[in-house]
């Protein structure tokens, strides 16, 4: 396949985005708690907010800029070292914030932090005991949750028990990410978008958090962009590499053990793009039928009666799931009545760009979402770019070089936007590399005709944001 890049408009990211950016929060976040000053946003999640949405676009223009000529391995080197001494300085940080905070090194309202712990503990003593087998055999777990807590038992058994050390361990992992997703990029759509990419990935604040506590979302956009990396070289090689072939199995296998929605999405994502994609290499239909073969067999063997069964559930429940949750958000203690109207014609539109920050006190039990709420809203304004390269890439009909990409994130949007987790953060993250893949690109492609479109952009984002705060409000009948 061809990596013809269009002439790139912007080598980085230009002040005039990042300055515009960051009025339109103080904008959205000023306006929300003006108009709602009886529920103002704690000092403390305000003080968050600023430094997650300035921090973000301020640095990803400063640092695109200055290391724009820096050779590719100096760039690597920079861009590992650099995130991994940021999340390193946040694991630390937050392990014991979260201590003078609740009394405990986990995050607020933490729960399933605490079940993959305690199953990682006991994988790891059944494990030592020659019964590692007998750990599939639990039925009170899905097969779709057992990924993480192995993983722990791995750490303990090796590292030791410490959460600390091995949220750190993990800031590892997430550093190599950044690094892949800069590869998968630069792979894609140039150098330029390569280098935005992997510094948007250090930088945004939603990857710090997970980085921070002990859920799977580190380890699994690692096992994501890990298979993207691999499966975009099948695609794209004039040659079936053994090593890339053989990682690319073995990581669809992996998002079993991790969330089944991940994995049928993998599936799908690369046989579409191995049958469709434009491209020398990819029209070698015996390369095709080699991979696909594969994929199928080792599926065959490794989905069990009990993960189909999960599969079937997954697909069984697709319609009623969302409805039901939906209504009981509307009735729990804390919930807001106007939940039960959240459909996937509601969300769908707006799945790109979802979810919207919390800037007000709406429930004190959602500490996180206020504590990372300018992280929101970077998802909100990078989105823009997401949507702007769709479109070129439509319009110059280059998508199909890329159908991989965005087969695989449009898929997982979808299939959440279906979800009763449409507005849930953590389920998006899986795209999110992907979605900054796409941003990358649309910065180095945005010229004067495309920049026109950024500040009504900004204002209807600012507008949305400010009626969600509403509507956190209002159906809790405290608007």
């Amino acid at each position: 396949m061809e990596n013809n890049y269009p002439l790139q408009e912007n080598l980085y990211l230009p002040k005039y985005f990042s300055s515009k950016a960051i009025a339109a929060f103080f904008l959205a976040l000023v306006g929300t708690n003006l108009l709602f000053y009886n529920r103002l946003l704690p000092f403390q999640w305000m003080i968050f907010a600023i430094i997650e949405a300035v921090g973000f676009f301020y640095f990803t223009q400063i640092l695109s800029k200055r290391w724009r000529s820096s050779s590719v391995k100096r760039f690597e080197k920079r861009l590992f070292i650099n995130s991994l001494v940021l999340h390193a300085i946040w694991v630390v940080f937050a392990y014991f914030f979260y201590i003078w905070m609740s009394g405990q090194p986990f995050e607020f309202a933490a729960a399933d932090s605490h079940g993959y712990v305690t199953h990682g503990m006991a994988f790891a003593d059944m494990i030592r005991n020659g019964q590692f087998l007998a750990i599939f055999a639990n039925k009170g777990m899905d097969v779709s949750d057992m990924g993480f807590p192995l993983w722990l038992s791995f750490l303990d058994l090796t590292v030791g028990p410490s959460l600390l050390v091995q949220r750190l361990i993990h800031a590892i992992f997430s550093a190599w990410t950044a690094v892949l997703l800069y590869r998968l990029t630069t792979r894609n759509f140039g150098e330029s978008a390569g280098r935005l990419a992997g510094i948007m990935f250090m930088l945004l604040p939603n990857f710090f958090f997970y980085v921070g506590i002990h859920l799977k979302e580190t380890m699994m956009i690692f096992f994501v962009v890990a298979f993207a990396e691999n499966a975009d070289q099948l695609i794209r090689g004039e040659k079936l590499k053994p090593k890339a072939f053989i990682l690319t199995i073995v990581l669809t296998l992996v998002f079993f053990l991790f969330r089944t929605a991940l994995g049928i999405t993998a599936i799908f994502a690369l046989m579409t793009a191995l049958v469709f994609s434009k491209g020398q290499n990819i029209k070698k239909w015996g390369k095709r039928i080699i991979i696909g073969v594969w994929v199928v067999a080792a599926l065959s063997v490794f989905l069990s009666a009990r993960m189909s069964n999960e599969i079937h559930e997954l697909y069984e429940y697709r319609n009623a799931d969302q409805a039901t949750s939906m209504k009981y958000r509307a009735i729990e203690k804390g919930g807001n009545s106007f939940a039960r109207y959240g459909t996937m014609a509601l969300f769908a539109p707006m799945i790109i760009t979802l979810p919207f920050p919390t800037f007000t006190l709406a429930n004190d039990e959602q500490k996180n979402q206020m504590m990372f709420s300018g992280g929101y809203f970077d998802r909100n304004v990078y989105s823009f770019f997401v949507l702007l390269a769709l479109f070129l890439l439509i319009r110059r009909k280059q998508w199909r070089e890329h159908l991989f990409i965005i087969t695989f994130f449009v898929t997982y949007l979808l299939i959440i936007a279906k979800s009763a987790f449409a507005m849930s953060e953590r389920f998006h993250l899986p795209a999110v590399p992907f979605l900054l893949a796409m941003a990358a690109y649309g910065m180095t492609q945005t010229g004067k005709k495309e920049r026109k479109w950024f500040i009504p952009f900004l204002a209807f984002i600012v507008f949305l944001v400010i009626g969600w705060n509403w509507f956190k409000l209002a159906g809790r009948g405290i608007a």
